[in-house]
């Protein structure tokens, strides 16, 4: 058996009756973005482009279906921040409606501590999440989180004292030092990448000229 579907074997018998997935959008977007493509990842279609133009992608469609093969999916609840674009709202409008994930969005609040050339905007959903998984713990027995947020330790340790199984899903550089350790299991996104991930060509400026490859 190889080391990937070692992991896959290992998720598989960790999960425990009804699944709820909690997603920290900004969390799990900004670790793919920095997720290395090599070559033998790169789909026949794109062979043409170089490893550099590349980039990860969340397949949400997939992500869905890889946790309803593991058990029953009580809920996938999705935290993001609001982008106010056709494109981002269409894309909410696809979770929510085509997905059936539940949506919770605000503004990206903008902090004063860096240039207004380069500003610091963040929308924080630590305090959302945690309240939601409190009050909708009698509907699932495991508990998936995708963040490496420090602040979620407490959040677990409750979770496990009160039976739940809880798994965090997170990638190497990017998760809390904590976490692991505060879970029943962690698991590297990285270990995944073929399950709730997929390769493709790095989004360019509108006004871009030059081809990506």
């Amino acid at each position: 058996m190889s080391y990937l579907e070692d992991k896959a074997q290992e998720l598989k018998k960790a999960i425990k009756g009804s699944i709820a997935v909690y997603i920290d959008a900004a969390n799990l977007e900004q670790s793919t973005k920095e997720m290395f493509v090599i070559p033998r990842d790169v789909p026949q279609n794109l062979k043409a482009y170089l490893t550099g133009n590349l980039r990860w992608y969340v397949k949400y469609d997939i992500l869905k279906k890889f946790f309803e093969n593991l058990g029953p999916v009580a809920r996938i609840a999705f935290y993001s921040a609001g982008f106010g674009t056709t494109s981002h709202n269409n894309f909410l409008a696809f979770l929510k409606k085509g997905l059936g994930f539940n949506l919770n969005t605000k503004p990206l609040k903008e902090y004063k501590d860096h240039t207004p050339e380069v500003p610091h905007r963040k929308a924080n959903f630590d305090v959302e999440i945690s309240i939601d998984a409190v009050l909708q713990r009698d509907d699932f027995n495991t508990f998936v989180l995708f963040s490496g947020d420090c602040d979620f330790k407490y959040l677990i340790e409750y979770l496990r004292g009160q039976g739940k199984m809880c798994i965090v899903f997170s990638m190497r550089g990017h998760v809390a030092e904590e976490l692991p350790p505060a879970s029943n299991y962690y698991f590297d996104i990285i270990d995944f990448r073929h399950d709730l991930l997929e390769v493709r060509p790095k989004l360019r400026p509108k006004n871009a000229k030059n081809p990506a490859f």
